[in-house]
């Protein structure tokens, strides 16, 4: 067993010998791993969705780049999911 916080790390010890690694979706999406022919992806049954939180001090509204920030992260995540589920 090996653990890092770097995903690229864990990608390149599997390309290069038998090992096999568990990754969020995220990690997995970002790296272009389809196009890698090295790699397989199989999905781990059932899905587990991932939450995502965001916090502000209360009885604030958010600033203006918080809220921008938080539109931002709601599209992406929105497009993420919606990718994701194409793959299914």
């Amino acid at each position: 067993m090996f653990r890092t916080a770097g995903n690229d790390t864990i990608l390149s010890m599997v390309r290069v010998g038998p090992g096999v690694a568990i990754l969020p979706w995220l990690a997995i999406h970002a790296a272009d791993i389809g196009s890698d022919r090295r790699l397989r992806v199989h999905r781990l049954r059932p899905l587990v969705a991932r939450e995502i939180y965001v916090h502000w001090p209360s009885g604030q509204a958010p600033s203006p780049l918080a809220a921008r920030t938080i539109e931002i992260a709601t599209e992406v995540a929105h497009e993420l999911s919606t990718h994701r589920d194409r793959l299914r």
